[in-house]
């Protein structure tokens, strides 16, 4: 098995991964509020088309 970490940029196939990664931090160190669920259902519209950037950290075929 490769334990290789690739940096990958965002991809619209990830939207469930970034979802859900950033839900988990959310409700271990915060409370997840509607406007957050907004804004993770929508990384392109609150994110992306805004200028920013969103990288994922990939081992072999998953996202870590």
């Amino acid at each position: 098995m490769n334990k290789d970490i690739e940096i990958i940029d965002y991809d619209n196939q990830f939207a469930e991964n970034f979802r859900d990664l950033n839900k988990a931090w959310l409700e271990k160190y915060f409370v997840v509020e509607p406007i957050d669920e907004e804004m993770l259902d929508n990384p392109t519209k609150f994110f992306i088309d805004k200028g920013g950037y969103i990288f994922f950290a990939k081992m072999g075929d998953e996202i870590v």
